[in-house]
This record gives structure tokens, sequence and C-alpha cells, in this order.
């Protein structure tokens, strides 16, 4: 399998439990001319021996030891080393439809795409969630149907858009086939200086590059919601990693010269950021600093122009009513009252 069609990067760690139903899903692709690439991300349990079992099973599973810590530089190093006309992105403890590559490759046989998406099901315990990006299966987006996909990775549920999401699976790079050429070609990377929302940003500047994208409904990607995920692990001095995002974000705005649709959505996104500071965070459960030195936290944070700046130049329209609130609140740095509604919350 010298040119495979479609490479598959699973970043590995710490995924002992998952990865072997995860790359089963993989190599069950009706579609056989695919590689599978597992990069193990410095795991500490027995993740690089099961890469290795699995890799000498099946001929296009490649095991590839990793050493810099981090999905995003996992990520890398799978584009890299992948050999693949087009790139996609599973997490390992998630599942792919068996069909997802044989129904990409029988349209990209006509369509050539650059980029094409797919939708998800979301599993958490014994419910489940179906999301879509568009109403309809689109062969080739419009201009005006592009510019509502990178709206919608900043604002999945942007006013203004006629066909909402209900998530931000919009923003994920699994559910997506990338080609390869143009990822090298713009130089196109996950940033490492961030583990938090580096796949908005990737898609965010990667989407400027993409002209020939399509898309289905159906739900061939199966996300499998964990209870020590992301959301809900405290995550301590995240407000750095946001900065960041926002400030290659704003760059990217004054850069390509959006217009304001595009920079009320990225404020929004901004504002909800700040918002998963103070969830994931400052008031998390498991920080273990006193009240007193949180409030003072969650004042450091709001001095941030990074996070001041949006809070005060929104629009309201991309917020609930409780949103409304607490965004008054913090703009009035009434920290004592956030604080307090916080413990309620908890």
């Amino acid at each position: 399998m010298r040119n495979p069609l479609i490479s598959i990067v699973v970043p590995v760690n710490n995924a002992t439990l998952t990865l072997a139903k995860c790359v089963n899903s993989l190599t069950l692709q009706t579609f056989k001319n695919i590689e599978i690439l597992l990069i193990n991300n410095v795991s500490t349990d027995a993740s690089w021996s099961l890469c290795l079992d699995l890799a000498s099973k099946d001929s296009r599973v490649k095991a590839i030891n990793h050493f810099e810590k981090g999905v995003s530089s996992a990520s890398n190093r799978g584009i890299l080393e992948s050999v693949g006309k087009y790139v996609m992105f599973v997490d390992a403890d998630d599942l792919i439809a068996p069909d997802i590559c044989e129904k990409f490759a029988n349209l990209n046989a006509e369509y050539d795409y650059d980029l094409f998406c797919f939708s998800a099901q979301y599993h958490k315990g014994k419910k489940t969630l179906k999301s879509f990006l568009f109403a309809d299966n689109i062969d080739l987006l419009s201009k005006k149907q592009k510019e509502e996909l990178q709206i919608k990775v900043l604002a999945p549920n942007a006013p203004y858009l006629v066909y909402k999401t209900n998530t931000r699976y919009v923003g994920s790079v699994w559910g997506k086939f990338y080609k390869r050429e143009l990822l090298l070609k713009n130089n196109l990377c996950f940033a490492i200086e961030t583990i938090i929302s580096e796949d908005v940003l990737f898609n965010t500047l990667a989407l400027e590059c993409f002209d020939r994208i399509g898309y289905t409904r159906e739900c061939f990607y199966h996300y499998i919601q964990q209870t020590n995920s992301a959301q809900n692990r405290y995550r301590p001095h995240s407000a750095r990693y946001f900065a960041f995002v926002i400030k290659e974000i704003q760059s990217w705005l004054l850069k390509t010269n959006k217009p304001p649709l595009f920079v009320d959505a990225a404020n929004s996104l901004f504002v909800h950021y700040l918002f998963g500071i103070l969830k994931e965070d400052v008031f998390h459960k498991d920080n273990p600093d006193p009240n007193e030195v949180k409030k003072h936290r969650l004042n450091e944070v709001l001095s941030m122009e990074e996070f001041w700046i949006p809070l005060n130049n929104l629009n309201k329209c991309y917020f609930s009513l409780p949103e409304r609130v607490l965004i008054r609140l913090l703009q009035k740095k009434w920290i004592g009252v956030v604080s307090f509604l916080f413990g309620l919350i908890r």
C-alpha cells in the first residue's frame, strides 16, 4: 500500500481501554486503500505496546512513537508521516462507520475535494445526539456556504444563520477529510503553543485555503463522550492558552479583512472561552485555591485585553439571557457576585 488515498491519523495518549476498538473500526473500512498511523504521544500506560501489537496484525497500520507531548505535536507528526492524498483524524476513543471512506472515495472521484465534511453522532452513556452542519447534502459548497461554514467554526449558533448547529463539532478536526497537498503547501499545522481549542484555530486558518468543499449529512463519526474528557476536567492556567488562540484568530481577522459578521462570531467565541475559564479553571470543583484567591484570579483574567475587549464589544444577539446576565456582571467586575453564583452552580 505505497500510495493510499486516505491516511487516518490517530493521536494516542493512555488509550489502552479504547484504542483496539477504535482501530478495529478503521481496519474494517469497506474501502481498503487506506493507511492508519497510530501516533503514541508520551503514553504512561501500555498504549505503545498495544500500538505495536495492532500494527503487527495489519500491514496498513503503522505505529509511531512520538516523544513530544501534546496532541497538536502528535497530529503534526501524523501529517508529516502520512503518504495519502487525504488526511483524516480520529480520536483514540472514538469510532467511524465502516463505509465512510468508500463514501468519500466515490464522491471524490467526481469532485476532487480540498475538504470533505461528514456528520457526527455523540454518545454519552445511554444518550445520543446527532449533529449536522447544513440542512442538506452539498456536493460543492458555494462561496456563501463556505462563509457560513467558517462562521460556524467560530459560532455554530450565530443568530443570522438559517441553519444552526447544536454542538461545536464543526470546529473539530475529526469528521473531515483534508487534502494533504494543501496542508503542506500552505504550512497548515496545529499550534503547539496551546493545548486548548487547537482544532478551532487549525480549521479557522485552514478553511481560508480550501475552495472545493463537500458535505454529507450522514453520521459516519461516533464521538464517545468520556467522563474524564477535557470538557469535564480541571484545566488550570487555561487563560494563557485561550489568549494565544484569541491573538491568532484576531490576527487572521485583520489579515483577511473579514466583515463584521466574522468579528461578531469571533467575539462570541472569545467570550465563551471566558465562560470556559470560569467553569473549568477558576471555579472548578477541583481547584484547591481559597475563594479570595479565585476572585483575585478572575480579576486578573478580566484585566487581560484578550478577554476584556471582546467582552465589551460583543453582539448580545449571540447570547442567551442567562449568559447576558453573567456578561453584565463581568463587565461591571462584580467579582463577588460571580463567585457566589458559581458557588451555587457547583
